[in-house]
């Protein structure tokens, strides 16, 4: 599903981010990809939905190499994924039910459709029975299963999330990855990166380890270290 090829990620200033990444996901695995700060693990999820474009080398999904996409096909592209925030995105002025259906209020479903698809997701995280509130009045727990929530509304086969328990306390943070695991186990791709090793320890799924922005560590049903 997910292919890089000789990926290097360099910045005007010099600094490699990322140094000849070579690696194959498959459709329907769980993956997380771990290192210490400034490892890399934000820029290679960035290239994932082209947030970020590789100095060289390629990167595929689904076939399509994604670096290569006109700036007009990247919406098209990030409809196919869903995108989970460390800090959640999520617009303060609205329900929870309304972050969740704006992005698909865009694409000319019906209504009905849009309640149905919203309902599903919200019952998938847990937070059906707080559609009508604000932001303001969940936690941050409540919040970040709302973005989870918007990234699967959509049906996507691939779900990313960059460092989706990074502002959650241990409880939250376990609550968050057994919804991910969850997500997974209903056939979709999952990426995480993360630097919380409780976390990577207790699910055993295949951990890419970065350092210094080269993978040196890829093993199925691994550990942080």
């Amino acid at each position: 599903m997910i292919q890089f090829r000789s990926v290097t990620k360099k910045y005007k200033n010099e600094h490699y981010a990322l140094k000849n990444i070579n690696l194959d996901i498959h459709s329907g695995e769980f993956v997380f990809i771990v290192g210490a700060s400034g490892a890399g693990k934000s820029t290679l999820m960035k290239l994932l939905y082209n947030e970020e474009r590789p100095s060289s080398g390629t990167v595929t999904i689904g076939g399509i190499n994604v670096a290569n996409l006109p700036n007009d096909k990247i919406p098209n592209l990030r409809r196919c994924m869903g995108i989970v925030f460390q800090d959640y995105k999520l617009l303060q002025n609205q329900s929870v039910f309304d972050n969740v259906a704006y992005v698909i209020r865009t694409l000319g479903i019906s209504s009905s459709e849009i309640n149905a698809r919203v309902s599903g997701a919200l019952k998938i995280v847990g937070l059906y029975d707080k559609k009508n509130a604000t932001p303001a009045e969940l936690s941050g727990g409540e919040q970040q299963r709302v973005g989870i929530a918007r990234a699967i509304v959509n049906g996507p086969p691939l779900l990313i999330a960059d460092e989706p328990t990074g502002n959650l306390d241990p409880k939250n943070s376990m609550e968050i990855m057994q919804i991910l695991d969850q997500i997974n186990q209903r056939g979709i791709t999952v990426i995480v990166s993360t630097h919380d090793n409780a976390m990577v320890d207790y699910f055993r799924k295949r951990v890419i380890t970065l350092d210094n922005g080269e993978v040196v560590r890829d093993i199925q049903a691994g550990t942080y270290e």
